[in-house]
């Protein structure tokens, strides 16, 4: 049984909670604004500004690229990080700590210099800007976050558990599929909500490789507010905030954020 906390610490966990909170709160409530600038509290309530993000045509492009550049860069990273993960675990013997560091690597470089490193890579190679150069830039960002998560949870269980299998004569692949992926579920799912979240809201890196056509919409909002400011953007944001909060809800009802947690 753990012990409960003081109050007082249950006091102060709440208020930066609710600090933190608090500008989703002022861009969700200035959203409903019923005049031409971002202002908090709002002078009246409408949902004007909703419907005008939707009649943008190139918001709702960028969105609609950012959704997939996001989902795309989630799939590859589970694909390429799990096998990565489980061989730094269990199979890598010689030079793990310098392959996991180089690995991790883009976690520790600034995004910013990872944009301009992007850049001048896909100008000197002659593959250009691209929805695929994109990708590959989200897939080298978003795959630390999947091996991470993987490997410490794989490293609670026990190598026993798979031996015991293999001697029961369980293939390479019904080992995998029935013993080992159930027991890192809790890392796959991790890594690949950070990996989607970090796609999704990237700017440093999507900055310098999005065109009109591959535009993104963290890029898109920043570009709109250069010459307007208007509830629109507020919009754009709650819908994202609405958005992430669905995921976050679908997660909890059919695995657990309390198991996720627990777990890594």
């Amino acid at each position: 049984m753990r012990k409960p906390a003081h109050p007082a610490l249950r006091l102060y966990v709440w208020l930066v909670m609710a600090f933190m909170a608090l500008p989703m709160v002022v861009v969700i409530g200035a959203s409903f604004n019923s005049g031409e600038a971002i202002v908090f509290p709002p002078q009246g309530l409408t949902l004007h500004w909703y419907g005008e993000a939707w009649r943008n045509a190139d918001m709702v492009r960028s969105g609609l690229n950012s959704l997939v550049l996001a989902i795309s860069a989630t799939a590859i990273s589970i694909l390429l990080g799990v096998p990565a993960a489980l061989a730094l675990v269990r199979h890598v013997t010689r030079h793990r700590e310098a392959l996991q560091a180089f690995l991790l690597s883009p976690m520790t470089v600034p995004a910013i210099v990872l944009g301009i490193a992007f850049l001048v890579f896909f100008g000197w190679t002659g593959m250009g800007l691209s929805f695929t150069t994109l990708l590959i830039s989200h897939v080298i960002i978003t795959l630390p976050y999947v091996i991470r998560s993987v490997a410490g949870v794989y490293l609670g269980v026990s190598a026993s558990i798979e031996e015991a299998a293999k001697v029961l004569g369980a293939s390479p692949w019904r080992l995998f599929t029935r013993i080992t992926l159930p027991l890192i579920m809790p890392g796959v799912v991790a890594g690949g909500l950070f990996s989607f979240i970090m796609s999704f809201d990237n700017v440093p890196v999507s900055i310098f490789l999005t065109r009109r056509e591959t535009l993104t919409l963290p890029v898109y909002v920043m570009s709109y507010l250069v010459h307007s400011f208007d509830p629109t953007i507020a919009a754009v944001s709650a819908i994202q905030v609405l958005f992430t909060t669905i995921v976050i809800l679908v997660i909890e009802k059919f695995y657990g954020i309390r198991r996720l947690t627990e777990t890594i």
